[in-house]
């Protein structure tokens, strides 16, 4: 197991820095970060003298060594729009996407996984059509679309719930369900489909010849062999959350987030506060790789990691 995780992190630095070379030439090539810091009627010398001191008139290649040099001791450089270090801000805000990310993946596997066994004890009936319609309109609906018809119908129609920002659970509640809710969609179909699987195998008619109670066989037995592949795509929904999903929700909501700082960065073309949040969330993605991987041998220790 030990020399597993080893592995698999010194992969995922491999990724890390492959990520990293894409991003710093990507937002090297996506805009000029002098036109938008400077006004308008900025003269040609008070462009270059301002380029020269964000080191951007060097080659590409000389700025990129200087890059890794300096993240490699845990130096991201200072945000060009906030004149702040960019892991202060990263770390201000990243408490915060954790919060609705997390929140949202266990309100989905809460969800998910009794759907998914209730439709699976009887397929074909009413209450099995019933998820299946609803996981499909799920999948189907927007995320953008799902936020913005909840902040019509709870925050200005009821006007029960905040419509955007943080501060409590009230404020959680909408931008959690509207993230949680394509996820709640695929894992139930997912789990439904695996435990269908499991109940139909011949362990389980041996366990329910022996006399031991149903709900032990369906609870336990089967649920647990059935969990690997929901836990491979509740992994896969919990990254895709934190490195993709989370900037749409929390744009819609104010949520003031890693996802809305990314956006922030992007449109002040803010290169070294982008390319932190990109490194940042990265290596949140090798880490939870890691973790599944290392919970599939916890839930099956015949499964050979490698």
């Amino acid at each position: 197991m030990g020399r597993f995780v080893v592995r698999r992190i010194a992969r995922g630095l491999i990724v890390i820095f492959g990520v990293t070379v894409v991003v710093f030439v990507v937002t090297r090539l996506i805009g000029d970060p002098v036109k938008v810091m400077l006004p308008l009627e900025a003269t040609p010398g008070e462009r270059a003298a301002f380029a020269h001191r964000l080191g951007l008139d060097r080659p590409i290649l000389v700025q990129f060594v200087d890059y890794v040099g300096q993240v490699a001791r845990g130096n991201f450089g200072n945000s060009l729009w906030q004149n702040r270090p960019a892991l202060q801000i990263i770390w201000e805000r990243l408490p915060l996407t954790l919060e609705l990310v997390f929140s949202a993946m266990a309100l989905a596997v809460l969800v998910a996984i009794p759907f998914g066994m209730i439709a699976a004890l009887r397929p074909g009936s009413v209450l099995d059509r019933v998820m299946i319609t609803l996981s499909l309109i799920g999948l189907s609906i927007p995320q953008f679309w799902l936020g913005l018809l909840l902040i019509v119908v709870f925050a200005v129609r009821l006007k029960v719930l905040p419509v955007a920002g943080s501060g409590g659970l009230s404020h959680l509640l909408l931008p959690m369900v509207t993230l949680a809710l394509p996820a709640i969609g695929r894992i139930s179909m997912v789990v439904r489909s695996s435990m269908i699987d499991e109940l139909n195998q011949q362990y389980v008619q041996t366990a329910r010849a022996k006399g031991l109670p149903r709900a032990r066989v369906v609870g336990v037995h089967a649920l647990r062999n059935a969990s690997v592949p929901a836990l491979t795509l509740s992994g896969w929904e919990l990254i895709r959350a934190l490195a993709g999903y989370a900037v749409i929700v929390e744009v819609v909501f104010s949520w003031p987030g890693l996802g809305s700082l990314a956006e922030d960065a992007i449109q002040r073309q803010d290169l070294i506060l982008l390319q932190a949040i990109v490194f940042v969330v990265a290596i949140m993605v090798v880490l939870i790789n890691v973790l599944i991987d290392v919970a599939y041998k916890l839930i099956d220790p015949r499964i050979q990691l490698t």
